[in-house]
């Protein structure tokens, strides 16, 4: 046989098995990584429906709502940095569509210096008709591993001003973090929960204004 066929035949068969050899190592890593992302994704639903998320930036408030399975009934995980101190507002008033009230019905906040440190805590809404028929909307908060708190607060709402709750067919409003992580900057208000009704339309229909409305509002405003 000529040499330079055989040397040609031997090149030709260790090109071949190299090939051979990346092509599986390729394929090899795209299982790997293709099933690491997979466990991510997974990873990631799960703790988000457990109500655990993390944190990117320190600096900066974190809320994810987490599922309670009781009705007018909400609750988040936050994460609120170091150094900031907030008041909880309750508004059943007019509500704007991309703001927060120019006065809330009622407000709560907690001399506890709780803000002398990073805080993940654990807020909860609740809204319940009381036997008189007029209804109490109240939030919230634990901090689980410390002795300051935030404390929330309670507004009574006469039983009129949520009439529209029964009597409109279009509401809306918004959850934070209720599709995922939501990251607000420190010093901005905090809304948690918005309700408002739609407005009436010549057709007799409802649809959402861009005027307040009836509503309530649930928001957190940084304190000096």
């Amino acid at each position: 046989m000529d040499e330079s066929i055989s040397k040609r035949g031997t090149f030709s068969l260790r090109t071949l098995l190299l090939l051979v050899v990346i092509a599986c190592l390729a394929i090899g890593l795209y299982v790997v990584g293709s099933r690491l992302s997979d466990a991510n994704r997974e990873l990631s639903t799960r703790r988000t429906e457990a109500g655990v998320f993390a944190v990117d930036d320190r600096s900066k408030v974190h809320a994810l709502a987490v599922d309670t399975g009781e009705p007018n009934t909400w609750r988040w995980r936050l994460f609120i940095p170091q150094g900031q101190k907030y008041s909880w507002n309750i508004s059943a008033s007019d509500i704007p569509k991309d703001d927060v009230p120019s006065q809330a019905g009622a407000s709560g906040y907690s001399n506890e210096e709780y803000w002398d440190r990073d805080n993940e805590v654990m807020v909860t809404a609740k809204l319940r008709q009381l036997d008189g028929g007029d209804w109490q909307m109240s939030v919230d908060s634990l901090i689980a591993d410390s002795p300051s708190q935030m404390h929330g607060a309670t507004l009574q709402i006469p039983q009129e001003k949520l009439r529209w709750m029964t009597e409109v067919t279009s509401t809306d409003g918004r959850v934070a973090g209720e599709r995922g992580v939501r990251v607000f900057e420190a010093k901005e208000p905090l809304i948690l929960l918005q309700r408002r009704a739609g407005e009436l339309q010549p057709d007799g229909s409802y649809q959402p204004s861009k005027k307040p409305m009836p509503g309530f509002m649930i928001w957190l405003k940084e304190e000096p």
